[in-house]
């Protein structure tokens, strides 16, 4: 059989390949007009399709190392540092930094509904809010991480929650940030890589290895992962929670916020274009990096309190 030829530039060099991810999104924080919690989060990470097995390969070698098989969800993780929760929390989190980090993307979009240049009136449902959000925490992962790609192919995941009537979140993400994105291309092509749908649809997914079939083990596994990222980046700003080991795990991913912060030739985490968390808006309605507030906290004083 006759070997298929590549396809070829107008130089005759090799056209750049699309190179496919798996896109997992979750999110902390409620937004109730008038109401409900300051900061909303929304995080996303990108995972290469071909190496999604090696992600779940490590993932699972940290479950059989601390003897934890249950859902590593951030709600569920209480008492001492040393329980296998969170010391299987805790191996996530730096397997992550350590190795994901390196061909998995991370970013968290942080918004702050009581700033006076937060726009309540342009939001007639609360979902309305959380989609306008989700896809612009989506569309700033893909400039800020994705940039170096010319062309990538994506399919859209995220914890399955109850959604209410008339609410288009499954539809809304996929096409309305494959639109948005092919426009800012258009304004600035070096800036953004070309998008194409893998899938017409956000695949909502169990948390809970316990419920989902075999073949959506490595898929649950990184919503999970997901959700630990961001209910830490919420936490390090919030500090919400008094309980030990939220605090222990919050004080790893504060140390990530505030290194990305500084200037890449000071940065010392290894995390640039790989981690990043980005907050709005201040009073001018501009992005800036806010305080962490488990930074803050008299930690001493805090182990004695109950969670929130």
């Amino acid at each position: 059989m006759e070997p298929t030829p590549k396809q070829l530039t107008l130089i005759n060099m090799p056209a750049s390949p699309e190179v496919a991810f798996n896109v997992y999104h979750d999110e902390s924080g409620n937004y109730v007009p008038a109401g409900g919690d300051r900061w909303l989060f929304h995080g996303v990470l990108f995972v290469p399709v071909d190496k999604q097995s090696e992600a779940f390969a490590a993932l699972q070698q940290v479950r059989q190392d601390t003897e934890y098989y249950e859902e590593v969800h951030y709600t569920k993780i209480r008492g001492h540092p040393a329980g296998p929760k969170a010391r299987c929390a805790k191996g996530w989190l730096n397997i992550y930094a350590r190795y994901h980090s390196d061909f998995c993307f991370y970013h968290c979009l942080a918004i702050d509904t009581c700033s006076p240049s937060f726009e309540h009136s342009r939001f007639g449902e609360p979902y309305h809010a959380y989609n306008r959000f989700a896809r612009m925490a989506i569309e700033g992962a893909i400039a800020w991480s994705l940039k170096p790609y010319e062309r990538v192919a994506l399919k859209f995941h995220s914890d399955a929650k109850f959604r209410q009537e008339g609410d288009n979140f499954a539809t809304y993400i996929p096409t309305k940030t494959c639109a948005s994105i092919a426009e800012k291309r258009r304004n600035r092509p070096s800036a953004y890589p070309e998008v194409r749908l893998l899938y017409p649809e956000v695949i909502a997914l169990d948390s809970d290895p316990r419920k989902v079939d075999q073949d959506l083990s490595a898929e649950c596994e990184l919503i999970q992962l997901v959700d630990l990222l961001t209910s830490n980046v919420a936490q390090a700003l919030t500090a919400r929670s008094g309980q030990k080991a939220k605090v222990a795990l919050a004080e790893m991913v504060a140390q990530w916020i505030e290194d990305t912060r500084k200037p890449p030739w000071l940065q010392t985490e290894e995390l640039h274009r790989r981690f990043s968390v980005s907050c709005f808006p201040d009073a001018q309605g501009q992005f800036y990096n806010p305080s962490l507030a488990v930074r803050n906290r008299n930690q001493l004083a805090l182990f004695d309190l109950e969670e929130e």
